[in-house]
């Protein structure tokens, strides 16, 4: 029988959330932390969907659902939480990384005794294997279908089952930014940061209680999502955009224009007081990858109007180039690469405490770009530090703070 009203709905839901807690106590945490949001029937979410840390649910489908498969599925939409899948997509193909992230998913629920809705994607050709190889399969193969159809051959597209419900699940991830899910939000979602320590937390938890072939595939995909490489641009630029306010300014103006002796409003900034940009220029690091870092620091130069030291290092201080918060100076497009010897870090560190003197703050921050091999300083600075490891870093070296990520 459907629930008659709104409030009996959000019953039933709390009912499945103690319930799934109390027979799969692998999903407990996760089940007790991550708020669960009703929805009118939208487009965007005709069934369930996540952005990685809230999970949206329309009355109207979860109403038709047997108990089971309401279970079921609210455990789906919690695995795709745990394993990070909304922000490991990168540049993929959105619709074909859903399900290369649902056939991930489905079989290791299936293994542990969960009921699916008719039509959700299990396929043993993809058992043991990692959503990023299910999705290159995928690709390969071009036997990716529109999301929601059935995975067995089975059935159409818009089947129902005996219970009136629409089989697919269909898409159900959704871009952790997406502009439709703002006013649905909680007050206290965590930010990018916060949310990649919570879905670790939660992940160590989890696997620590699964055992057998269930607990082999878990932690798989909990390996893949560890190893998820980052999109550093995307990481630095919401570092400073939290500092972003959304009104237009006369001061400081638009120093994209101040060179042609036009006073235009720029996007009024709480940025960094000074970033330095540091750049590893030992013999390790190659060229293209230089290339590429260079390239970044002219875009960031244009858009955020602070003071900006790019210093170059290997075991010692060998350029650096400072500009100032409205000189109007860009950064050339040719560059001359100097050093490549060893690497030691900390020679940059010295050099930015004494640059910063007394004014060292929460407004000053460095971005390294490395390979991760070199010498750290013993006490962390007073700065934020984002460590940029290039492909042909150390994979299992030791960063002693800061955030790291991968080029």
């Amino acid at each position: 029988m459907q629930p008659s009203s709104p409030d009996e709905l959000k019953a039933r839901v709390t009912r499945a959330r103690i319930r799934l807690a109390l027979r799969q106590p692998f999903l407990a945490s996760a089940l007790m932390r991550l708020p669960i949001v009703q929805v009118d029937a939208m487009s965007w979410c005709t069934t369930m969907a996540t952005d990685g840390f809230h999970i949206f649910y329309n009355p109207g489908w979860v109403a038709k659902l047997h108990d089971a498969e309401l279970r079921g599925v609210l455990a789906h939409e919690l695995l795709h939480v745990l394993f990070s899948h909304a922000s490991r997509r990168a540049d993929r193909v959105a619709e074909v990384w859903n399900q290369a992230c649902d056939y991930a998913i489905n079989l290791l629920l299936i293994d542990v005794g969960f009921r699916l809705p008719k039509g959700g994607l299990a396929d043993h050709r993809f058992s043991g294997k990692t959503s990023e190889q299910i999705y290159d399969d995928l690709i390969k193969s071009s036997s990716h279908r529109s999301a929601g159809g059935s995975s067995r051959g089975e059935g159409d597209p818009d089947e129902h089952d005996d219970n009136g419900v629409l089989c697919p699940v269909g898409r159900d991830l959704l871009d952790p930014d997406d502009p439709r899910t703002m006013p649905l939000r909680s007050s206290d979602a965590p930010d990018a940061e916060q949310l990649r320590d919570l879905a670790t937390e939660l992940r160590v938890e989890a696997s620590t209680r699964l055992q057998g072939r269930a607990g082999a595939w878990f932690q798989q995909e909990c390996d893949a999502a560890d190893s998820a490489r980052v999109d550093w641009r995307a990481v630095l630029r919401a570092w400073l955009q939290d500092r972003m306010r959304c009104d237009w300014s006369m001061w400081p103006p638009s120093k994209k224009h101040i060179h042609r002796g036009l006073l235009l409003p720029s996007v009024g900034v709480e940025a960094p007081g000074h970033l330095v940009f540091a750049v590893d220029t030992s013999g390790s690091m190659e060229l293209s990858v230089l290339a590429q870092i260079y390239g970044e620091i002219a875009s960031f130069r244009e858009t955020f109007p602070c003071s900006l030291s790019v210093v170059q290092a290997d075991t010692a201080i060998k350029s650096v180039v400072e500009y100032g918060e409205l000189d109007g100076v860009e950064i050339p497009k040719q560059f001359t690469v100097v050093g490549r010897g060893g690497t030691d870090f900390r020679a940059v560190f010295e050099w930015m405490e004494e640059r910063l003197g007394s004014s060292t703050s929460a407004t000053s921050a460095m971005v390294f770009a490395t390979d991760g091999a070199g010498r750290f300083p013993d006490v962390p600075p007073g700065w934020p530090v984002i460590w940029l490891r290039t492909p042909d870093g150390v994979a299992d070296q030791q960063f002693p703070f800061g955030m790291v990520v991968d080029l």
